[in-house]
């Protein structure tokens, strides 16, 4: 039974290991920094945006944060799994179901939060205060700034297909990092908000995860 057991783990085994804490550490140490960022960092960082702002920059930031829409994020999720399942490789069809199960975890987490902490985005009036028009359900898209939802689903993918495939880690994160940096300087969010964003996903990246290993123990798929 065990041989059995380590047959069917071998394929996808980085998504199920190394549950020591560390991510959870990690995650806590972003949020810790919330408060700092949003006292001190977003009013300065937003003014700083705004005066080096470029036609040319705002192109490309724009091309960058399209990877970080939760549709996106879905989708390359989705392809993964189809391309696995149709091809009989089990890697890439568990690291596709995983993805998509984080990216809708990730992002319906985040939508709720949004419409709990109203925040207004920072080009929007009252920018960067909570709670405005609270509860701002169907008040408009500048009231929900906080957490960055493209950091959330583009940080929840990466932390999959990071355990997926470890060896293009740096890759994944790297995109996902791009993605929250395009959308500071398109000034939709604020430091505070992509931060957010970016610890939600990988929590719920982990999550998943980590009751994927779970079922796996248990002898479930």
């Amino acid at each position: 039974m065990r041989s059995r057991l380590q047959a069917r783990s071998k394929p996808f085994g980085p998504l199920v290991r190394s549950f020591d804490g560390r991510v959870l550490g990690y995650t806590a140490a972003l949020f810790a920094v919330l408060p700092i960022l949003v006292l001190y960092i977003d009013g300065s960082v937003k003014t700083f945006i705004l005066s080096v702002q470029s036609d040319w920059g705002l192109m490309v930031a724009e091309a960058i944060s399209g990877l970080g829409y939760g549709l996106t994020n879905a989708a390359m999720a989705a392809t993964l799994l189809v391309i696995g399942l149709k091809a009989g490789r089990h890697r890439e069809a568990v690291a596709g179901k995983l993805g998509l199960l984080a990216v809708i975890i990730g992002s319906l987490f985040g939508q709720v939060l949004k419409h709990l902490f109203c925040r207004s985005r920072p080009l929007a009036e009252k920018s960067g205060q909570f709670f405005l028009e609270f509860p701002c359900l169907g008040k408009g898209s500048g009231f929900i700034s906080f957490p960055s939802g493209h950091s959330v689903t583009a940080f929840a993918l990466a932390f999959v297909l990071s355990r997926a495939y470890p060896r293009w880690m740096f890759l994944f994160y790297g995109l996902a990092g791009l993605v929250a940096l395009s959308r500071v300087y398109l000034a939709k969010h604020f430091p505070s908000d992509v931060v957010a964003g970016a610890a939600i996903g990988l929590l719920a990246g982990w999550i998943v995860c980590r009751f994927a290993a779970f079922s796996l123990v248990h002898g479930h798929t």
